[in-house]
């Protein structure tokens, strides 16, 4: 819904979200506005939506306080899944700071009258080398060998259970990780692991890049290549509600 309401939108949006075990510790409407609702209404038998709607709206502070109420009587669906192909497609711009929580949403047209769709060709093989296009990772193939080679230097594989990725698929995995904000679940279907283990990987590569004062920015805009991960997942794990989640 978020993103339809800004498919036609002509400006960004920014939107910034409390933390989500802290959201009523941190929410000012919380306090500022509910705990007045909640004393105006003491006493009161709430025994219709109009008396609930009519309480809401008779709240005032003496320093200042209106509210304006109305009853909504719309029906929404609900139970509704949004699928996480869908959501890491979205057009998003995370923020540096708790990407999760911070981000900017882009405008994206869509045409009124979907155009007459050509014959469509057969979807071509999966490539695996897919993974380390610069388009998704930011960097050449070259440079992504510098960056493998520099954190190998204090990479201690020999420590715990054997891994499952060779070191060069891990450091590519955190890559796009950052890069693109692939989570572990799909990362683990890219790569052929465990989610587990991937979650291992990613947190174990982020403390060497930060060791090595390296940051991996993340994309602008999602980038073309990306529809292509996400139609491998969907056809490796055959849900349509699999567990694509994006992260910061």
């Amino acid at each position: 819904m978020l993103h339809r309401s800004r498919s036609t939108a002509s400006r960004n949006s920014s939107y910034i979200e409390f933390p989500s075990a802290f959201r009523t510790h941190w929410n000012k409407i919380e306090h500022r506005l509910f705990s007045h609702i909640t004393m105006n209404w003491r006493g009161r038998p709430l025994t219709s939506h109009e008396v609930i709607v009519q309480s809401i709206a008779a709240t005032t502070t003496r320093t200042g306080l209106r509210v304006r109420a109305a009853l909504d009587t719309n029906t929404y669906p609900t139970g509704v899944r949004i699928g996480d192909a869908e959501m890491a497609a979205l057009p998003l711009t995370r923020h540096a700071f708790h990407g999760d929580w911070n981000y900017a949403l882009h405008p994206q047209a869509h045409p009124v009258v979907p155009a007459a769709r050509a014959p469509q060709a057969p979807a071509p093989q999966w490539d695996q080398a897919l993974l380390s296009d610069p388009a998704l990772t930011g960097m050449s193939r070259q440079q992504l060998d510098v960056l493998t080679g520099t954190l190998a230097l204090d990479a201690d594989t020999r420590r715990g259970r054997p891994p499952r990725l060779a070191f060069p698929d891990q450091v590519l995995a955190s890559v796009l990780h950052l890069r693109v904000n692939l989570a572990a679940e799909p990362l683990a279907v890219l790569f052929n692991s465990s989610r587990t283990a991937m979650h291992r990987t990613l947190l174990k590569n982020r403390k060497l890049l930060e060791a090595h004062g390296i940051t991996i920015p993340p994309a602008t805009t999602p980038p073309v290549a990306l529809a292509a991960l996400q139609a491998r997942v969907l056809a490796q794990t055959g849900e349509p509600h699999n567990k694509i989640k994006t992260t910061c």
